[in-house]
């Protein structure tokens, strides 16, 4: 059986009907818009944001309406201006705000709005030492709930009842707004020029006040562009300067930067929550953030991970667990700012292995060396950063030096920096040394003092990738140099100071005596070559004193004692030339002062020599035949 509404008794009337009413409410729909007073929409916009913000608002005259897909008012001129003084700068200048709103509550008179796009906004924020801003308001719906949402904090922090007063407004909450091509400027000092954001394109979004609030934007920041994620499940505590839970995440090329927490903000500023850091360039994100601390070239991914609690003008990274150029290392850093001082860095460091040529670099500059650059070098940062670092490491190394069981302090205070080793194993021996640099004293420049005991010294040599012949054997060495240049502009010249090397029982390989004697006998001139690289000078203790200046070392005292013979010389070593002149004899070991007299070997009469060339290729030639 078929069934066909037009068949009943009065199924055309029905049909008839039905359409007739569809097509009335169509054309009221269609002629909804011609009922929709853009004045009334306008002003409606302007009292919605002047409430919500507590400042005098200000919209273009001229609004363009727009019905599909989604009934939207644009107004251009935009302006917002502090309640406290409204003949002011604005707060915000926009050249346009486009606001979503309901098309049925606009024809009842009273339209209400859900979105809002912001074009080519300008937020102008002046920041005051009272932790308010030119933003800041005692009216309005916003401060009214910030009010409220603090008063009802306070009362459950104390376990006291609610206040009934404590009511928060349902337009408390921003709502959603996209910005487009936004720019934030801001100042602490009405003197100073103002920071910027630029080029500022996202949304931020809190559709209720107890809703999360969150934001995703990305913007440029001295000529670098960034990504800035971060949301709170408390805004309206946060405003209030109460401790809220909050994450935030900002990516960029200098930096990376990634928070987990609670925050509160003000003067009583608090943070504690997990951090994580990461740069690929150190220098290069110091730069980006202003700071005028000069780092070095050497030192340059870092990547950090801690617990952090962070007050006004202090901060404690516990559990750090830091990676410098792959150097990682645990610990404890306290970062301290202090009035009329410079910030101080604090804290113990355990490292695996540590380079420590890097780690000072990471505090100086290092152009190249000499007098003429040295007057132009900026020591600024010896009065920008102050700090206090105990340092430990497994295995550590210097340059080509290695070391072990490290334990040295850095610090950096007043115009001085001073790196000191307090113990490190060697070369089957311990070190112990200072590197003090400083703007005043010692010329404002640099004193290196170190010393070396039970050392493997030919171990040393191969490590330096020294050649000629040195004396090896197990001894000590003290070095103490300065110089009236920072360190990164100093030269060998320039140095000025003393060297003392002991060493006992050893040997200087190639040095056979008995053809260096066959040789004097024959040759005006030899080269050490010639003594031949099989058998060497065994001696029972080596002892070189030698004082520097202008890149010459004068030698004090030299002498290599053997079981019957002994070397003694004299001279100068103009190293800053890799050259030699110096004097020397061979003879026969002096008795004891207890000895009884002895018949002296004819074989073993003195021989004086001249040492000439270059190191480490040195010429003899025989002054006595």
């Amino acid at each position: 059986m078929n069934f066909n509404i037009a068949q009943w008794p009065g199924g055309r009337v029905v049909i008839a009907g039905v359409i007739a009413v569809v097509i009335v409410i169509l054309i009221v729909i269609a002629s909804l818009p011609l009922a929709v007073s853009s004045g009334l929409v306008r002003d409606r916009l302007e009292r919605d944001i002047s409430a919500w913000a507590g400042h005098n608002v200000s919209l273009g005259d001229a609004p363009s309406l727009d019905f599909w897909p989604t009934p939207t008012i644009q107004l251009d001129n935009v302006e917002i201006r502090p309640a406290t003084f409204s003949e002011g700068d604005p707060i915000l200048r926009a050249d346009s705000i486009v606001a979503n709103f309901n098309l049925f509550s606009a024809v009842l008179g009273a339209p209400s709005f859900s979105e809002f796009k912001l074009i080519r906004p300008t937020f102008n924020v002046e920041l005051y030492p009272d932790a308010t801003s030119n933003w800041s308001s005692s009216s309005g719906d916003l401060a009214e709930g910030v009010a409220a949402a603090v008063a009802r904090d306070l009362a459950l922090q104390a376990g006291e009842d609610i206040p009934a007063t404590a009511i928060i407004p349902d337009s408390a909450a921003l709502g959603v707004v996209m910005i487009e091509d936004g720019t934030i400027r801001w100042t602490r000092d009405p003197g100073a020029a103002a920071e910027k954001l630029t080029a500022i394109n996202g949304t931020l979004a809190w559709t209720a006040p107890t809703a999360i609030a969150r934001a995703n934007i990305t913007a440029i920041f001295r000529g670098e562009q960034l990504t800035v994620t971060g949301s709170t499940s408390a805004p309206l505590l946060l405003l209030g300067q109460r401790s809220t839970p909050v994450e935030i995440k900002v990516a960029s090329a200098p930096l990376n930067l990634d928070f987990k927490g609670s925050a509160s903000l003000g003067s009583n500023m608090f943070v504690s929550g997990a951090l994580q850091f990461k740069s690929a360039s150190v220098r290069r994100a110091l730069e980006w953030s202003g700071t005028d601390i000069k780092p070095g070239e050497a030192i340059g991914a870092l990547d950090l991970s801690a617990k952090i609690t962070a007050e006004q003008s202090k901060a404690k990274l516990d559990d750090l667990i830091i990676l410098v150029d792959r150097n990682r290392g645990i610990g404890v850093l306290d970062v301290t700012l202090r009035d009329g001082e410079p910030p101080l860095i604090a804290g113990t460091l355990a490292f695996n292995t540590l380079d420590i040529a890097s780690f000072l670099q990471a505090f100086t500059p290092l152009p190249a060396a000499g007098k003429d650059i040295a007057s132009t070098i900026d020591t600024r940062f010896l009065r920008e950063i102050g700090l206090d670092l105990r340092l430990s490491a497994q295995s550590a190394s210097f340059g080509p030096v290695a070391l072990t069981n490290l334990a040295a302090a850095a610090r950096v205070e007043q115009g001085r920096a001073n790196f000191d080793v307090g113990d490190a194993a060697v070369y089957g021996g311990n070190l112990i040394g200072r590197i003090a640099l400083s703007e005043k004293g010692i010329e404002g420049g640099v004193r290196v003092q170190l010393s070396a005991r039970r050392t493997n010294f030919g171990e040393l040599y191969d490590a330096l990738g020294l050649t000629g012949p040195l004396p090896r054997g197990i001894g000590s060495l003290d070095v103490e140099v300065t110089s009236p240049y920072p360190t990164w502009a100093t030269a060998m010249s320039d140095l000025t100071g003393k060297i003392d090397l002991a060493v006992g029982k050893g040997v200087v390989p190639g040095l056979n005596l008995q053809k260096f004697r066959e040789l004097a006998r024959t040759e005006r001139f030899f080269d050490f070559e010639q003594l031949g690289e099989v058998s060497g000078f065994a001696f029972d203790s080596a002892h070189f004193e030698a004082s520097i200046s202008d890149g010459e070392a004068k030698l004090m005292t030299a002498e290599l004692i053997g079981p019957v013979q002994m070397i003694s010389l004299s001279g100068v070593i103009p190293y800053s030339r890799s050259s030699l002149a110096i004097a020397g004899v061979v003879g026969p070991k002096p008795p004891p002062a207890d000895a009884t007299a002895v018949v002296p070997d004819a074989s073993l009469t003195p021989l004086r020599f001249f040492v000439g060339g270059s190191w480490p290729q040195p010429v003899f030639s025989p002054v006595t035949p």
